[in-house]
């Protein structure tokens, strides 16, 4: 709850206003039953005509005053809250942009979805309204109690013995609403997970007939969420009647004790008796209220702990501080071992080779070689476990994150496009700063510039979601064109060809003839098409290294690779 409030703490003047707001409303509660005491003790007695407009203007005045001050205090509450909204939002999507790549493994897209839109409304109504509501009708509770007990103290504390009855059910019921809330929280992330899943995966949906199976699992998630919300509103809804019952136990006993002592000594006025228990009445409102705060409470401390997790969710290790103002591109793997957390088995070990400068290196082998490994190791998407790569002769682990990343361009079969322009596909991210002559000579030399010239707005054309409306070898194109722009002196090539048609693969080909041209290359391919010219292959097979050398050489050996050549399982 501290460190809930000090997202408040920026904004102290806001709510000391509304605080004030609060007040005010607060003591027009205890105004009004005072007033009614008045009106019966003398307005119906009081021939005094200037009773007649000041009763009624008080009564009027009464609420205006408290009109106005609920707006205030309610408008400035939600300022606040929508302020606390933003700040936590924007501090968990810089969080997210800088979780280590294994976090985005280990959950899906539809929790981090879940945490910035659903969660973070639950944390800002427990700071604000929760807040708003315990300040607020706390006031009200002391101003309406002070007026009970300058009224009559012993029938007041005759009242007050409730209380502790209260207070001890529904304690009772506030770690079955944190369970219940938690439950709610959790069925809230696998409904988004199933819809995120079910909208990325369209295509595969469609094609095996699966919307039977992805509808039967959406369903079965909402009967959760559904029966997990109920288990919520159990002991939620159970608060309202329990102040009820307090509330007419207290007002039985204020009227017996009241008629007992009217009856035996004659004494105290109806006006006195009537606003005596106009506040009492009074009273159950922001009593009922003070009680449902509990589940916003327990909804918003419950969304904190999922939220403040991933807030403290390590960022990737950044502890280089040598900064290469250009690299020459030469790439050193000496016995690079390295594991994933979740698995048992090593995914590297003793992996040793060396790529000279402006040089091509491909890797080939069976499926879980390890090839996509090094691609990811060199960037720095995982550390090594043992062993160092080089660049230049200096140790990756030595190199700040963006220097290391600077020096390195990528274009995978995972074609990453984003709804936005063509132009600022290309000119992405770090590149936005490059003219529109320099894109445009990225595109030709990305075989892309003809394609794009016929678009409706050429290079502004918006391009949609992942770039949908184009064919995968333009969506290739673009993602190189991406590449050449970057001028990296380091390219990764990760499949970059294997899911297109023949035709899209020559013009891609050529694209990327163009884009290794006196750049370090490390690719990863399965056609024979997009290896053989590179000037070394390393062969890998469960982690290891088996063979190294050029295609002629390799065919030569008869070894592995010639199988794999043959079989055409590179």
């Amino acid at each position: 709850m501290q460190r809930l409030l000090s997202y408040v703490r920026p904004y102290r003047v806001a709510f000391l206003l509304a605080m004030l707001a609060m007040t005010c409303s607060a003591l027009t509660e205890a105004a009004f039953p005072k007033l009614m005491q008045y009106l019966l003790d003398n307005g119906f007695s009081n021939r005094d005509p200037d009773l007649l407009w000041m009763i009624p203007s008080g009564i009027v005045g009464i609420f205006v005053v408290r009109a106005i001050a609920a707006f205030c205090a309610g408008y400035l509450m939600a300022w606040i809250a929508s302020k606390v909204v933003q700040t936590l939002r924007q501090q968990l999507f810089v969080r997210v942009l800088h979780l280590p790549v294994q976090e985005f493994h280990q959950q899906s897209a539809g929790v981090f979805i879940s945490r910035l839109v659903y969660e973070v409304t639950h944390i800002a109504e427990s700071v604000t309204t929760a807040l708003a509501i315990l300040f607020r009708e706390s006031l009200t509770v002391v101003a309406l109690l002070g007026f009970l007990l300058y009224t009559d103290w012993r029938l007041t504390l005759i009242t007050l013995t409730v209380g502790p009855l209260m207070a001890v059910m529904l304690k009772a019921f506030s770690k079955r609403l944190r369970a219940a809330t938690q439950q709610n929280l959790q069925s809230m992330r696998d409904l988004s997970h199933t819809i995120e899943e079910s909208i990325v995966s369209n295509k595969v949906v469609k094609i095996f007939g699966g919307q039977a199976q992805q509808t039967e699992k959406f369903f079965q998630d909402t009967a959760r969420l559904r029966r997990a919300q109920m288990r919520e509103a159990i002991p939620a809804s159970a608060t309202t009647p329990i102040t009820h019952i307090a509330a007419s136990l207290a007002v039985a006993t204020i009227t017996y004790f009241a008629l007992r002592h009217a009856q035996g000594e004659g004494q105290g006025s109806p006006g006195g008796f009537m606003a005596f228990m106009t506040a009492m009445l009074l009273l159950i409102s922001p009593l009922k209220q003070l009680t449902s705060v509990n589940t916003i409470l327990q909804r918003g401390l419950t969304a904190a702990n999922s939220i403040f997790a991933l807030l403290d969710t390590p960022a990737e290790s950044d502890t280089g501080t040598i900064v290469l103002p250009r690299a020459r591109g030469d790439i050193t793997f000496e016995q690079v071992s390295f594991q994933y957390p979740t698995t048992e088995s090593k995914a590297l070990e003793g992996v040793s080779f060396h790529i000279p400068a402006g040089k091509t290196v491909a890797l080939v082998g069976v499926s879980g070689g390890g090839k996509s490994t090094i691609a990811s190791l060199l960037p720095r998407f995982y550390n090594v476990s043992e062993g160092r790569i080089l660049i230049d002769g200096i140790d990756i682990q030595s190199l700040t994150l963006a220097n290391l990343r600077e020096q390195i361009a990528l274009v995978s079969q995972d074609i990453v496009l984003f709804n936005d322009t063509v132009a600022a596909n290309i000119a992405y991210g770090s590149l936005r700063q490059y003219s529109r002559e320099a894109l445009i000579e990225a595109a030709k030399a990305a075989n892309a510039w003809d394609f794009i010239q016929q678009l409706p707005q050429g290079l502004d054309t918006v391009i949609g979601e992942n770039g949908g409306r184009f064919s995968g070898g333009q969506r290739q194109r673009i993602a190189i064109a991406r590449a050449l722009l970057k001028n990296a002196p380091i390219l990764i090539l990760d499949e970059a060809t294997s899911a297109l048609d023949t035709e899209s693969e020559r013009q891609v080909q050529a694209a990327l003839t163009n884009v290794m041209h006196n750049r370090t290359t490390l690719v990863i391919a399965h056609r024979l098409s997009t290896i053989e010219h590179a000037d070394t292959i390393v062969v890998l097979n469960q982690g290891r290294i088996v063979e190294t050398g050029t295609h002629a050489e390799l065919l030569a050996a008869k070894g592995v690779y010639e199988k794999l050549a043959s079989t055409q399982a590179l």
